[in-house]
């Protein structure tokens, strides 16, 4: 499942900090429309250098990204320096 926020907690050693909630299926939704007006160019250029090898991996671009995009749905980051100040990214 594609993640459809991004939770930021920023917080400093006294326990004050920020709740931050970004909407990021926002951003999804221009990228993969950007992805799709740019398929017909990165398939003709991918057939055009085919018989020299950089073909294959333009083809392998799409899956990839999109697998990539998938794998971030659940991912928690939690940093904590030696002065107690902690971030906290999640992708839900």
């Amino acid at each position: 499942m594609i993640p459809m926020i991004m939770r930021v907690d920023i917080r400093n050693k006294d326990q004050k900090g920020v709740w931050l909630f970004f909407p990021v299926i926002l951003l999804w939704i221009i990228a993969f429309a950007f992805l799709i007006a740019l398929l017909p160019l990165v398939l003709v250029a991918a057939l055009v250098t085919l018989p020299r090898g950089p073909g294959v991996r333009l083809l392998l671009l799409y899956p990839v990204l999109l697998a990539a995009v998938f794998a971030l749905s659940g991912l928690r980051v939690d940093v904590a320096s030696h002065r107690n100040n902690k971030v906290f990214i999640s992708f839900d």
